[in-house]
């Protein structure tokens, strides 16, 4: 039997299809599948699981859920390129990354997307769900990806590009 500790500030609901944690930053609905669960001090109990795969899975699973709704997941992309801004109007990013129109990118209700430093080339990706952050860093990104021989592009925050020699560099 596999246990994980229950933080303070989450609270547990379940039925027989769903598991509904909440926290500081709202709520998350989770199938519940054939787990059989129990609370007993502060920590949350799975009792049915015997496959060494199923009980590491569920137990990272409902872990990241935890820190998500109690911390919060975030992802910073950098813009890199002579005159690459972005702004936030209502609920659309709009980025100028070089080409000859602005990009718009619908911001999703569940994500929240600010623009730090005074020009906007930076960006912070902010939410509750650790696959909604990057998946929608991961689009923003796809928008522009860096360019092997210059580097322009949006890039995450530490990522290290390995630039290739141009054509006259080589020789």
């Amino acid at each position: 039997m596999i246990s994980i500790k229950i933080p303070a500030e989450i609270q547990l609901k379940w039925g027989k299809e769903f598991l509904q944690i909440t926290g500081p930053l709202g709520s998350i609905i989770k199938e519940k599948g054939d787990l059989d669960l129990a609370i007993k001090d502060d920590r949350l109990y799975f009792l049915n699981i015997e496959n060494d795969k199923k009980k590491h899975f569920y137990l990272s699973m409902i872990r990241n859920v935890f820190l998500g709704l109690s911390k919060g997941y975030r992802k910073k992309l950098r813009l890199v390129g002579v005159g690459y801004r972005a702004s936030i109007e209502g609920n659309i990013l709009k980025l100028k990354i070089g080409y000859s129109h602005t990009m718009e990118y619908a911001i999703p209700e569940d994500v929240q997307i600010l623009c730090a430093k005074a020009k906007g080339t930076i960006l912070l990706i902010k939410g509750k769900e650790y696959n909604r952050v990057t998946q929608v860093a991961a689009d923003i990104r796809k928008l522009k990806v860096p360019d092997v021989y210059k580097g322009k592009g949006i890039h995450y925050n530490k990522e290290k590009l390995n630039l290739k020699k141009g054509k006259k560099e080589g020789k």
